[in-house]
């Protein structure tokens, strides 16, 4: 058996496809395209693979991952998927993981987010709200990895002292980027993640102060997961991630 490591992208009107309808087409775009997938022993086998933190209904993803058993080596693997997978699924890459490198469910630590907001569509008065988070964010950026930020975060989403609910840290933000283009507000940010919870946008509408943030119209784009190797992220399919290197 061997363990594949598959990148792929969510883009476009199938990004309303929730989790469960993803693993399916998965399922059927693997059989369809006839890879030799283990399965698991009892009465009803299921293939053997798992995804990185599940992406939200509604948003994209230009950096997902998903790991799957062989039974044996081959080849184009990419070139055979895509050929089944349907419009707005892509496999970008693929590589063979090493037995003792983790599971993506664990070993993911951070996640960036691009959400852009519609100014035209933004509530009068609310404007100056998030010019103030801007400059604000933009201020402590300079300063580093947003030190002010993440302190106020932490504190916000405090999870509680360690063994109240399993020693889960809350999320915080390492780095955000506020720009305008177009007349629309983007913001981009890296969030750390634990467990497949990251730092979502809703959270910085409270963290802003204002009550209307959850009806502004938004799109949000998941644009990297990544994984951490003494301090230091990576890409979960770099060559040291998936041979255990780092």
């Amino acid at each position: 058996m061997v363990r594949y490591r598959i990148r792929y992208q969510k883009v476009g009107a199938i990004r309303f496809t929730s989790h469960r309808d993803l693993l399916r087409t998965f399922r059927r775009s693997l059989a369809a395209a006839d890879v030799p997938v283990c399965y698991s022993r009892g009465f009803n086998p299921h293939p053997r693979f798992s995804f990185g933190p599940s992406l939200r209904t509604g948003w994209e993803g230009l950096d997902e991952y998903m790991d799957v058993q062989l039974e044996q080596p081959i080849g184009e693997l990419d070139v055979r998927l895509n050929r089944r997978l349907p419009d707005g699924l892509e496999v970008v890459a693929s590589a063979a993981v090493g037995d003792s490198v983790p599971k993506l469910s664990t070993d993911i630590r951070a996640a960036r987010y691009r959400v852009t907001v519609d100014r035209s569509n933004l509530q009068e008065g609310i404007n100056p709200s998030w010019d103030h988070f801007g400059r604000r964010a933009i201020a402590a950026n300079a300063a580093g990895p947003c030190p002010v930020l993440e302190e106020e975060l932490r504190s916000r989403f405090d999870p509680g002292p360690a063994g109240d609910n399993g020693g889960d840290r809350a999320p915080f933000l390492l780095d955000i980027h506020i720009t305008e283009k177009d007349g629309d507000l983007r913001i981009e940010y890296l969030s750390t993640m634990e467990q497949g919870k990251s730092l979502f946008p809703e959270m910085l509408y409270e963290y802003i102060g204002d009550s209307s943030g959850m009806e502004i119209p938004v799109k949000v784009v998941r644009t990297a997961l990544l994984v951490e190797r003494g301090g230091v992220h990576y890409s979960p399919i770099s060559k040291g991630v998936v041979q255990n290197l780092l």
